[in-house]
């Protein structure tokens, strides 16, 4: 795979100089001062630090309270809730460039964990509208985006759970592989611009092969197909990845199935009231996955279903000039799969709906910013968390059950010229608590129905540059 990434890479890379050089002279004025501009060496720097402290008070049942306090960050719109130093850097020249995203986060155990989330270099031949490029994938064209859900079906995904509070974290790291890009520029600008393309590149789940032993055909098997279209009144983009089988997983020695990611976005509202906007995304994990059944120890087996879930996010928002109002809708189907890191581990499907609403008024021309967000997660389906399923662990579960979590979140938020701000949090939340595994094993049952009280507040501070 590297082989063919480095021979391709330099391959584009010289056809694009050449055709750079090639250009013919006879164009009009505006295309020749174009050409003089693309031709300009470029470097630029952007990134972030974002750190705070956390502190976290939680009682579960009868179990002992739970205390928890580092330094972090919970703004799960910049990313994780660790402290963390983020570099983007562009490189460009012509029709060639590189884009890299390095950063620094605190890891488990406090370590600091350096990572290139992409790193890849890029040509742009026939004036812009096909482009290549080729490293450690990622900031693609056919994201979903979204606080929510930040997924690039050209990284691989992993699920860590919090050893100190079970909180689940979605990990992507990139994957070597070549994007091609076909952006055609035939027609005026006022009818939006086309993306279209596909990507090659490694396996996103446990390889059962070395890249030295992959065939050509099998790559071609982890393929990802992408399109996008911008217009000032919309925005779309759709993007799937196949699965071979050439990765399976690790525990269950089945196939993941396939991935699919989308967004929706409006772009005409904004005309009509300054600073509103609504857009929808959602991701598809597990698509016609591998069906597997599970022996829980008495030697009776558990359909344990595809392990799929597909996540949903309405977005509505509206930054007067007076004030922040965001109102969330997120609806996830599940159907659970053998995991470790999925709570209870014997669910099977089942669905859950969340609603967020939030304020915040805006003082002295946005700098101070001081609002309420809430939070009410329903859970339901046959497989929900308290249904009588849940026998099998030697516990109860309970019908009546309405909600899943509710919270209020209370903020003060100071923002200052030069991209940064410190913001003060509380957060108390009343949730229904999962069984959890590890607790069981150390001999302290955490039945499901317990209640959980959790408090926590988090004294943010980001610099955004």
């Amino acid at each position: 795979m590297k082989k063919i990434a480095s021979i391709l890479l330099v391959v584009f890379l010289a056809v694009s100089s050449a055709y750079t050089q090639d250009q013919n002279p006879e164009h009009d004025e505006d295309q020749n001062n174009e050409q003089k501009k693309d031709k300009n060496f470029e470097l630029t720097f952007s990134g972030e630090v974002k750190t705070g402290f956390f502190a976290e008070h939680e009682r579960i049942g009868d179990i002992e309270p739970r205390n928890y306090n580092t330094m972090g960050n919970t703004d799960g719109d910049s990313g994780s809730d660790n402290s963390r130093l983020r570099l983007d850097i562009h490189a460009g020249y012509g029709n060639v460039g590189l884009q890299v995203r390095f950063q620094v986060e605190a890891g488990a155990g406090g370590a600091f964990n350096p990572a290139f989330n992409y790193a890849y270099a890029y040509g742009n031949l026939f004036k812009d509208q096909f482009t290549i490029s080729a490293g450690i994938l990622g900031n693609s064209p056919w994201s979903s985006g979204g606080p929510y859900i930040r997924q690039e079906l050209e990284t691989r995904e992993s699920i860590i759970r919090n050893p100190n509070n079970g909180d689940i974290t979605t990990f992507t790291s990139g994957l070597i592989g070549i994007r091609f890009e076909y952006k055609p520029n035939f027609y005026p600008k006022k009818y939006g611009r086309l993306n279209i393309g596909f990507v090659l590149n490694q396996t996103d789940g446990f390889p059962v092969k070395t890249p030295s032993e992959q065939t050509f055909v099998e790559l071609l098997g982890e393929t990802v197909l992408g399109i996008s279209y911008q217009h000032d009144y919309f925005a779309a983009s759709f993007a799937y990845r196949f699965d071979s089988e050439m990765d399976k997983f690790s525990g269950t020695k089945t196939n993941e199935g396939g991935r699919l990611t989308y967004r929706l976005e409006e772009r005409a509202l904004d005309k009509v009231a300054k600073g509103m906007q609504i857009s929808l995304n959602g991701y598809y994990y597990g698509i016609g996955m591998e069906q597997f059944d599970q022996d829980i120890g008495s030697g009776e087996k558990i359909p344990m279903g595809g392990g799929e879930y597909f996540v949903n996010w309405l977005y509505w928002l509206w930054d007067h000039k007076n004030f922040i109002a965001k109102f969330d809708l997120g609806f996830t189907m599940y159907k659970d799969r053998f995991n470790q890191s999925f709570v209870p581990q014997l669910r099977q499907e089942y669905q859950i709906l969340e609603i967020l609403p939030a304020f915040y008024y805006k003082f002295l021309d946005n700098f101070l910013q001081v609002g309420l967000g809430l939070g009410l997660g329903i859970e339901f389906g046959s497989g929900n968390t308290f249904n009588d399923s849940l026998r099998i662990l030697g516990v109860q579960g309970n019908k009546d059950l309405f909600y899943q979590y509710i919270f209020v979140e209370p903020q003060i938020r100071l923002n200052f010229n030069s991209g940064a701000y410190v913001a003060l949090l509380y957060n108390f939340t009343h949730r229904y608590a999962h069984p959890n595994i590890n607790i069981i094993t150390a001999g302290e049952i955490m039945k499901p129905g317990d209640m959980s009280f959790r408090h926590w507040i988090n004294l943010r501070a980001v610099y955004s540059f």
